[in-house]
Parts: structure tokens; sequence; C-alpha cells
């Protein structure tokens, strides 16, 4: 069967390179990956994305405001009318703000995970939140559009209340809450992993408090990871299942192609060297783990859900960190409530 869809969301790597060593990186980012792609390259790249339909690139790292030629990639896709989306620890943001004005930048996410020392110790760098907080104030008063994302663990779940009152004073309007996978450094110890009461604890949190949020004009917008099918799934729509290879696809920053950039390094569909996105992403044998998804793959905490066609064992990246396998994310609402009932569904 030939697949019709196409990549509306690319996810781009920009470099592994990344001035912090946080404790929960799950690419474990630092140093740059071996030949990584060129200026020309990834102008080259630029040009293959209107034939595939993309309508939306995101620059994540390592750091993507590290390299320094990032303004002109973004230029590049502001012609071809691709709005740009970027992820940052923070760290550049207040320099850089001048070139984010300029681009026209359509947001610029930064992480903040929890309120002062909880955030500086995850990050690993004393003094580190004020000067998010300032970077994030000076981008604000330029007029770039700011959001906040909070990968929440068990070492932070109990700040979110306070770093909400923080994001409300910075008047940023949209918050990103999602669960931290267990990859990278996160896998190095058990403070920052997630337990069933800490998952269940970030939906109540996310039930609670989404209308007032929405009244003060602040989105609250749970991730991929966070749910599924019981009355804390605050999502606008009901999940359908993970998007990798099926609406988006991430660029590795020396070319490669995963469904997810979250996915680990040995998930590979192509390289960007050797053939064309359109040909990689067109391949009859690309991302099958989710192209040619039946109930039969569903894993042990998925096997029999009664939602398990229409969910496809929750997100992938989850699914694959914490059990070695696609269809089967143990962080799912409907799932833990059933083998620990501790909310109605």
């Amino acid at each position: 069967m030939v697949f019709e869809g196409f990549p509306f969301i690319v996810g781009w790597e920009l470099t592994l390179v990344c001035n912090l060593r946080c404790g929960h990186c799950a690419s474990s980012a630092g140093l740059p990956r071996p030949n990584e792609l060129s200026l020309e390259e990834a102008l080259n790249i630029c040009e293959q994305f209107p034939s595939l339909l993309v309508q939306e690139v995101d620059f994540t790292g390592g750091e993507p405001l590290v390299r320094r030629d990032w303004p002109q990639i973004a230029a590049r896709l502001r012609e071809l009318g691709i709005p740009v989306r970027m992820v940052t620890n923070g760290v550049l943001l207040e320099e850089s703000v001048p070139a984010l004005v300029e681009t026209g930048v359509a947001t610029v996410a930064v992480s903040l995970d929890g309120l002062e020392a909880t955030h500086d110790h995850i990050r690993r760098r004393s003094g580190l939140f004020k000067h998010i907080t300032r970077g994030i104030e000076v981008a604000l008063a330029a007029g770039v559009p700011m959001a906040v994302i909070t990968a929440v663990n068990n070492r932070n779940v109990n700040d979110l209340p306070g770093l909400l009152r923080v994001i409300r004073e910075l008047g940023v309007k949209h918050w990103q809450v999602q669960p931290t996978f267990p990859l990278g450094r996160a896998r190095e110890g058990e403070e920052l992993g997630l337990s069933d009461a800490c998952f269940l604890e970030l939906g109540e949190f996310i039930r609670a408090r989404v209308a007032a949020c929405e009244e003060d004009g602040i989105r609250m917008q749970p991730a991929d990871g966070v749910g599924y099918f019981t009355s804390l799934d605050m999502r606008e729509t009901p999940w359908r299942g993970c998007s990798a290879g099926i609406a988006s696809c991430g660029i590795t920053s020396d070319g490669k192609i995963k469904g997810c950039l979250s996915h680990p390094d040995n998930l590979l569909e192509g390289d960007l060297r050797q053939r064309d996105l359109w040909d990689i992403w067109f391949d009859k044998d690309a991302f099958a783990y989710n192209r040619r998804f039946s109930v039969a793959d569903l894993g042990e905490f998925c096997e029999g859900c009664e939602f398990g066609e229409q969910c496809k064992g929750g997100c992938g990246v989850m699914s694959y960190a914490a059990t070695g396998h696609f269809h089967n994310d143990p962080y799912c609402f409907h799932g833990i409530c059933a083998r620990s009932p501790r909310v109605e569904g």
C-alpha cells in the first residue's frame, strides 16, 4: 500500500552541542555529532520542504542558539513561507533577541523545570533560573512570542503550582507540560524518574488548573506523552496515536532521519546526504512501526485495551524508552488506573 501522508511538522536538531549538561537530557547533549551538516547542506534541505507540504519546522538541539548560522537557516525557511519555532535552554536567549525578532521566529519555547532551586539543580548551573527568566522578560518586551516547557518528574512535580505563578507573573501565554522520558542522562538515577503516582499527580494538576489558565489567557498544553482516556486527559482532541512517520519526522544534526527526534539513534530511516527527504519519506519500508500498526502489535501494557486500536499504544518515545518496544506505553492514565485505581476514568 502506498503511503499518502506528508511530514507537516519537522523537528530539526541543528546541533548536538550544548552549553549545559542537564540531568534529564534525553539525548545526552554536549559535544557535536561527528560531521554535522554545513550551512550549505542545511539550506539545501530547506529547499526540499515545500514539495512535502511542510507547515512548521522546530529547531532543537543540543542547544540550537549555539549554532551561530541558525538565523540564515531560519531566514530561508521564512522566505519559503514555513514558520520556525525553537526550543532553547535559555542560556543565550537574551543576547539572541535581536536575531529572533529579525528572523521572525514564530515561537521560542524555553525550558523551566521547576522553581529556582529545583531548576538550577536539574540543569546543573547555579543562577540559571534568574538568568533565564530575565531573558524571557527581555524577549517578551521585544515582541518575541514565548512559551515555557516543563519536563515533569518525581523531583519537580510539587513545584508545578509555584511555577504556574511564575509563568503568570512573566506574562507567558503558553505552557507545555510533559513527562520526563527515561532516556539519556535521565536513566542514570532514580531522582528524575517518573512514578505512577507522580504521573497521576501531573494529570490531576492539569485538570484542576486548565480552566483557570484559560481565564488568564494561558494555554496549558499537555504534550503527547500525557494521557490517555480518563477524566485526566485534558487534550483538546482525543488521542489518535503517535504521529512519527505519519505527519511528522525529525532531522538530526548530521542529516539522519527519524520518526521523532526523541527516538534513540538506533531508530534511523535514512540519510539526507545519500537520499532526498522525499525518497526517504515515501520509501515503502519507512516508519514501519507506525505505518503498519495493527492491534496485534500492542505490548503487555496495552494489549486487550478497549482503546488500543485508536490509541496505538500511546507515545512512541515513552513506550520505547520505558519498555524497549513501541505501542506499549506504561504511562497511561487509563492503564495506570486500571492496574491500581486512584481516580475514576
